[in-house]
């Protein structure tokens, strides 16, 4: 029996990207896609809504609307819209990976809580590429320290709503982690004017670039005296993004309740 996905932010960019995949594969049917009330799409046929033929599956603005039975909801939403889900999905039996990035420490808190009855991914990042980003950068940071200064660097296009990135603010968290700090004590958000003191050994400088198409560029720089270590991912198409999410959520079908990483599902 096919696995059944619903889409959350069905209609965004990244909505678009998985439902192709998951139409694309024999394994998974699309039983369910959502987008914010008063959207434009409502009640219409996904497939038309996408300018192609019908699927028969209309767009919906609840969970309520759906049969959430056996299913795993895929959320690349809103904060305000991913914080509804969290409440939701445990009174739905609902599995769910979710995407939306800027959570901050309440959503957090409601994965936690909705993780005790239900299996949950919640990731900044679904590629392979940048949770390998991720594990290199603990070992780096770990051996290195405060001996290197350390910057982190984000570019993605110019429409992106947070900023810093989610991912760059994990990165964050990873180094200040290894420095013995917390992402709040360690992490200085840009620079401007003219100071008289050293730059600190525990500073974490964060940098978010904002322009044209770019999908998303993640540089950790570990600068010494006389050299320096550059790590670097690149996304060249959300596809990317949109494969690892698919993967997270056929990896998380066969899980019971708990929060997990892509970690967990790369094995890393």
């Amino acid at each position: 029996m096919a696995q059944k996905i619903i889409i959350a932010g069905a209609l965004g960019r990244m909505g678009m990207e998985i439902a192709q995949i998951v139409l694309d594969d024999n394994s998974l049917l699309l039983s369910g896609c959502l987008e914010y009330p008063g959207h434009s799409a409502i009640g219409k046929d996904y497939g038309i809504a996408l300018g192609k033929g019908p699927i028969n599956v209309n767009v919906v603005d609840s969970l309520d609307a759906l049969d959430c039975k056996d299913s795993v909801l895929i959320d690349f939403s809103s904060i305000p819209s991913s914080r509804m889900f969290l409440q939701k999905v445990p009174e739905k039996n609902l599995k769910m990976v979710v995407g939306t990035t800027g959570l901050g420490d309440s959503e957090l808190e409601l994965a936690k809580k909705a993780a005790l009855t239900v299996p949950l991914i919640v990731s900044p990042n679904m590629s392979l590429g940048v949770n390998l980003l991720f594990h290199l950068t603990a070992q780096v940071a770990a051996s290195l320290k405060d001996q290197f200064d350390i910057e982190i660097i984000e570019a993605h296009h110019r429409f992106k709503k947070d900023s810093p990135s989610g991912t760059a603010k994990r990165l964050g968290e990873i180094v200040a982690q290894s420095l013995g700090l917390t992402y709040e004590q360690a992490v200085k958000n840009g620079r401007e004017g003219i100071t008289d003191n050293n730059r600190s050994c525990s500073e974490i400088g964060m940098h978010a670039v904002r322009g044209g198409d770019i999908v998303g560029d993640h540089t950790v720089l570990f600068a010494g005296m006389g050299e320096r270590i550059e790590l670097r991912h690149m996304a060249h198409s959300r596809k990317t993004f949109a494969q690892g999410a698919v993967t997270a959520a056929k990896w998380l079908a066969t899980k019971g309740p708990g929060l997990y990483s892509m970690r967990d599902v790369l094995g890393l």
